[in-house]
């Protein structure tokens, strides 16, 4: 099953008529609508209001490892190096509340620009004191939700750009954006949803040994070792050396956690900068 989450029912119309959804009556206190492959939940706006709606909803159903959750949505853009209509694949999301970052993990090939996301509990209508180069106001409250249902690679946050933090935007414009928006989405979702990770995507003999021993020398947790190993897999679906990328740190002395966690910091920023030009 596809779960999609959107705030809006401006949101959720661009994607119930592209996917013939129906609405399931079952459900009162959240808007939910369905086809035998895609759920769709429209949550309502807000980091908290919106991490509600998902939970509520994900906790009635059983999740499969095949099964994908993707949040869909309009975003504005600090600035211009993105236009209005990209497709944002964000590979950062950041609570502006708490200040908790998270990192989906960027396994799956697309075509999509990359960037990070910033959700806040208010309009936003200037740069100021924004640290990511998207913009919302439920990204942050979604995947923190969905984190105690998916695996990390079963989690999309997908944006268009609609704006500059410049204003309202009306409404017409949100579901043109997104109804144009799902041409290239629905190619990538028909992709994603075939993708196995454990099938997919491994190391070989080698990378796998030199991985285990940066492992052991480095005294990672299990925690930090599932999003090592995720990071690190998709540096390789990028077409890179993940050998000579931990061989960087074969000098430095590993004396308690906070050198582990520095080191897997910097991997994480290696990583992510790594330009997709697919």
């Amino acid at each position: 099953m596809i779960y999609i989450a959107v705030a809006l029912g401006i949101e959720a119309r661009p994607l119930i008529k592209k996917f013939k959804l129906k609405k399931d009556s079952t459900i009162n206190r959240v808007q939910v609508f369905k086809n035998e492959k895609i759920t769709l939940i429209v949550t309502g706006v807000g980091i908290l209001k919106s991490a509600i709606a998902l939970t509520y909803i994900l906790s009635k159903v059983k999740i499969d490892s095949d099964d994908i959750f993707i949040n869909i949505g309009v975003c504005g853009a600090k600035n211009k190096e993105y236009k209005v209509g990209d497709i944002v694949l964000c590979n950062k999301i950041i609570n502006s509340e708490s200040k908790r970052a998270y990192y989906p993990d960027m396994i799956f090939d697309h075509r999509f620009k990359e960037g990070s996301l910033e959700s806040f509990n208010r309009v936003i209508n200037s740069e100021s004191g924004v640290t990511g180069d998207l913009v919302d106001m439920e990204g942050a409250g979604l995947v923190e939700a969905s984190s105690y249902f998916f695996e990390t690679y079963q989690v999309n946050i997908i944006k268009i750009v609609s704006d500059y933090l410049d204003g309202d935007i009306d409404p017409e414009s949100v579901e043109n954006l997104i109804e144009k928006a799902l041409v290239e989405i629905e190619i990538w979702l028909d992709r994603r949803s075939e993708f196995h990770l454990e099938k997919e995507l491994e190391f070989s003999d080698e990378e796998r040994r030199e991985v285990d021993f940066f492992i052991v020398k480095g005294r990672f947790s299990v925690t930090m070792v599932n999003e090592l190993e995720s990071l690190l897999l998709y540096y390789k679906l990028k077409g890179e050396n993940l050998i000579k990328l931990i061989k960087n740190y074969d000098k430095i002395e590993i004396k308690d956690k906070k050198v582990t966690k520095k080191i897997l910091e910097d991997i994480k920023n290696c990583v992510i900068g790594v330009k997709n030009e697919r």
